[in-house]
């Protein structure tokens, strides 16, 4: 059976325009973050939103994924019962619209190992109210921390409804600043893989990353694309990343494969950049 192809939706005000564009380009596969459509308040879920948009999900036949809020840190020990709660309300919206896959950032570790131990106790609560619905978590490796502790904490969380979303881009901007050998990482990689995020880049570490994410999160296309430093969230094959030998290491993988690239940045050549990674990802076959 082929992997399902997707690509993560951008925000818009019509959602059903956009999925039936993202169909007629082929897709089998749909990422959705909901605080993307604005429909987590303090935690908890605005049901006349979540209204709106479900029974559109519904209408189309796509399979599944949801990409935690950008706000939500479980190693955040402050404001620990609402981002619990924030957690919660994301697996509740899995459920909703019979997600597969909940994709969590694992993000940077911390010195404080009272912290690393809550973020561990939280993702397990997480994993044991998701086994309720079949839902598998998948914890995602960023580009401020290598990809050994993350495979190390997938482990540690003994969960059979957890496991890896590699994220190739992240893996590659990893590799070139922390200096591990990027093809070794994706060989590791592939026994805990459940769910798989693509994107290009072109593995030039952005500072700015690690020293201010909020400066870095407010920089313009104008700013980085023509010095091609960053995430900078691509289409597979406009960047440097050796997409021929990943696939070739990660044969036989059959789950998911999640394009992240900024598609309302090259709308005009969607049509052919589906079909360019579709072939990709028949690679991956046994």
């Amino acid at each position: 059976m082929p992997n399902p192809v997707g690509i993560a939706v951008s925000p818009t005000s019509d959602l059903q325009h956009e999925l039936v564009f993202l169909h007629d380009l082929g897709y089998d596969a749909v990422e959705i973050s909901p605080d993307g459509f604005d429909l987590i308040f303090c935690g908890r879920l605005q049901y006349p939103l979540v209204n709106d948009v479900v029974p559109v999900l519904e209408r189309h036949g796509f399979r599944y994924s949801v990409h935690s809020p950008a706000a939500l840190d479980l190693r955040d020990l402050r404001d620990r019962d609402l981002q619990m709660q924030m957690a919660e309300s994301v697996v509740e919206f899995c459920r909703l619209i019979h997600a597969e896959v909940l994709v969590l950032h694992f993000e940077q570790q911390s010195a404080d190992a009272a912290v690393e131990t809550a973020f561990l106790d939280s993702v397990r609560r997480l994993a044991d109210r998701a086994q309720n619905q079949r839902l598998r978590i998948g914890i995602e490796n960023i580009e401020v921390e290598r990809l050994a502790p993350v495979l190390d904490f997938v482990r540690r969380v003994d969960r059979p409804n957890v496991g890896l979303t590699f994220d190739v881009g992240h893996a590659f901007l990893a590799a070139r600043y922390f200096g591990f050998d990027y093809l070794e990482a994706v060989r590791a990689a592939r026994s805990p893989l459940i769910h798989l995020h693509v994107t290009d880049n072109f593995g030039r570490y952005d500072p700015l990353r690690l020293e201010n994410f909020t400066l870095y999160r407010t920089q313009r296309t104008r700013d980085i694309f023509p010095v091609g430093r960053g995430d900078l969230h691509l289409p597979v094959g406009w960047g440097a990343i050796p997409y021929e030998e990943t696939f070739a290491e990660l044969r036989g993988y059959q789950g998911s494969v999640i394009t992240e690239y900024r598609y309302n940045l090259f709308r005009a050549h969607a049509r052919g950049l589906a079909e360019h990674l579709r072939s990709l990802v028949r690679r991956l076959a046994p």
